[in-house]
């Protein structure tokens, strides 16, 4: 797994499922947005690096599978957590809307995710 946050740092399976549906672009472009900004942050920080990283195994996990469980929500949770402690203020506010789509997310595939959203 890549350290980097970045356009390469998401796994190619992950990017693709990304790319079907209007909800994961959208994702795509948050991560391009702030792309500089997140790439700092796991350089920085070991901590917000490994969260990141557990965070996009997990997700690589759903791809294709049953409902995103617990444990991939809480981590990418912490993900989120770090970003609203170290991000900027803009980066902040795009935090508040993904907590409260992963909020939406218990119970759900990561397809029934990505098509509501």
């Amino acid at each position: 797994m890549t350290t980097m946050v970045g356009r390469s740092a998401v796994p190619p399976q992950l990017r693709r499922q990304l790319a079907t549906t209007r909800a994961g672009r959208r994702y795509q472009r948050l991560l391009h947005a702030h792309g500089p900004q997140l790439e700092f942050l796991v350089t920085v920080y070991p901590d917000v690096r490994q969260h990141v990283e557990t965070a996009l195994e997990r997700l690589l996990g759903a791809v294709g599978a049953g409902p995103v469980d617990e444990d991939t929500l809480a981590a990418t949770s912490r993900v989120l957590d770090d970003l609203d402690r170290y991000g900027d203020v803009e980066l902040r506010g795009v935090v508040g809307q993904l907590r409260d789509e992963l909020e939406l997310a218990r119970g759900r595939t990561l397809d029934e995710i990505l098509a509501d959203c």
